[in-house]
C-alpha cells in the first residue's frame, strides 16, 4: 500500500485538467425527471358543474430539485375543456382572468365513469415550498361538466412531496364568469375529483446540499470519510475528490428515506472526534486537490479557477467541505486556516 501511495503521489493517474473535468459533481442527473407519480383524490360523486379551482404545492423534506405537473384527469359530461394556472394560489384571483395562464384547451366527449386525461401544453414546475393555483373548467352549458366533491378536509391528497388542497367550484359555463344559475357562481369548500400526474427531479448529493439528504445517507458519507482518515484503511488511498464524486452518483434513498432522528425518539448521532493532525482534512494521499470549481462547495458557478492542482482556494474549499461533513468545530477550522496561511 505504501508503494502504491508513493507512486500515486509522484504520478497522478490522470492529467490534472482531465480530472478537473471528470470529477465535477452534478447538481441533478441528465433526465428531466427521475420518477413519475399519479395521485388520485377521493371520489364521493357529490356534485357536477362547470369548474373547480384548487391549489397544488410541493411540500417536502426530501432532496427534491423540483416537481413537474404534466396532466390532470377528470370525468363528467366534459365538452370544451380548459385548464388555467396562476402562481402562488387561486385565492383572491377567481374572477381575475388576467392573473391566469391557459395551459390546455380541447373538446372531449362525455365520460361519466372513466377519467379523461388533459395533458398540459407544457409541464408546470414547482420547487420545494412553492405553490400554484389550478382551474379546470368546462364550457358545456348545463350543470354536468365536471364531477367534484364537498370538502371533507382542507387537504384532498398528500404524499411525501406533493399536496392537493381543497378549493371552490364554479357554476358558470363561461371561464371566470361572475354570474351563475342561482346568483353568485362560486361555491367554497369543494374538492377536486380526479387524478394529477407529476414527475420528480431529485437532487444529486454534494457537500452544499448534504443536510437535505436522509439520515442514512449522511451517516454513510461521514463513515466513509472517517475511514479515509485511517492509514490502515484502503479508503485512505482515495482522494477526497474521488469519495465525494462517488457519493454524487448514488441514489438519494440508497440508505433509506428517514430524514431525522429515529421514530423511537433517539437523538441524531453526535459529531465524531476531530481528525488528528496526521489525518487532517487538508491532507490528501496525493498531496493536492483536483477541485477547481467553486460549485462543488456551494459557492456557485462552474467555471474553472485556473490551475486547479495548485489553487489554494480550491484546497481550502475542499478541506472546509470535508471538515463540515465530519463535524469539526469552528475553533479547529480557525487553527487550520492559520496554519495554512503560515
Amino acid at each position: 500500500a505504501t508503494l502504491v501511495l508513493e507512486s500515486a503521489r509522484r504520478s497522478p493517474l490522470l492529467p490534472m485538467t482531465t480530472l478537473d473535468g471528470v470529477l465535477q459533481l452534478d447538481a441533478v442527473a441528465d433526465e428531466l425527471v427521475h420518477e413519475n407519480f399519479t395521485c388520485d383524490t377521493r371520489d364521493h360523486e357529490d356534485h357536477t358543474f362547470c369548474g373547480i379551482m384548487f391549489d397544488l404545492a410541493c411540500e417536502t423534506e426530501r432532496p427534491v430539485e423540483y416537481i413537474e405537473i404534466s396532466s390532470v384527469h377528470v370525468r363528467g359530461a366534459l365538452g370544451p375543456m380548459t385548464v388555467w394556472t396562476t402562481p402562488g394560489s387561486f385565492s383572491g384571483k377567481h374572477e381575475t382572468e388576467e392573473a391566469w395562464t391557459k395551459v390546455y384547451s380541447e373538446t372531449h366527449a362525455r365520460s361519466h365513469n372513466e377519467l379523461v386525461e388533459l395533458r398540459l401544453q407544457s409541464p408546470l414546475r414547482l420547487k420545494p415550498g412553492e405553490r400554484l393555483g389550478l382551474y379546470v373548467h368546462s364550457a358545456l352549458p348545463g350543470d354536468e361538466g365536471i364531477v367534484y366533491d364537498n370538502c371533507r378536509r382542507s387537504i384532498s391528497y398528500h404524499d411525501p412531496q406533493f399536496v392537493v388542497y381543497s378549493g371552490m367550484a364554479h357554476l358558470s359555463y363561461r371561464p371566470f364568469g361572475t354570474s351563475g344559475f342561482w346568483g353568485r357562481p362560486w361555491r367554497p369548500n369543494r374538492e377536486f375529483v380526479g387524478r394529477v400526474s407529476y414527475g420528480v427531479r431529485w437532487k444529486m448529493w454534494s457537500p452544499s446540499v448534504h443536510a437535505q439528504f436522509p439520515l442514512g445517507f449522511r451517516e454513510a458519507v461521514r463513515t466513509v470519510l472517517m475511514g479515509s482518515r485511517r492509514t490502515e484503511s484502503l479508503l485512505y488511498l482515495l482522494q477526497d475528490e474521488i469519495i465525494l464524486f462517488t457519493f454524487n452518483k448514488i441514489w438519494w434513498n440508497e440508505w433509506g428515506t428517514q430524514m431525522g432522528a429515529s421514530s423511537t425518539g433517539a437523538a441524531a448521532p453526535s459529531a465524531p472526534p476531530a481528525a488528528s493532525a496526521s489525518s487532517s482534512p487538508y491532507s490528501s494521499p496525493y498531496g493536492h486537490s483536483f477541485f477547481g470549481h467553486p460549485f462543488f462547495f456551494g459557492a456557485g458557478g462552474g467555471s474553472s479557477s485556473g490551475g486547479c492542482g495548485s489553487s489554494s482556494a480550491a484546497r481550502g474549499s475542499l478541506a472546509s467541505s470535508v471538515r463540515r461533513l465530519l463535524g469539526d468545530s469552528d475553533e479547529e477550522e480557525e487553527e487550520d486556516e492559520m496554519s495554512e496561511e503560515e
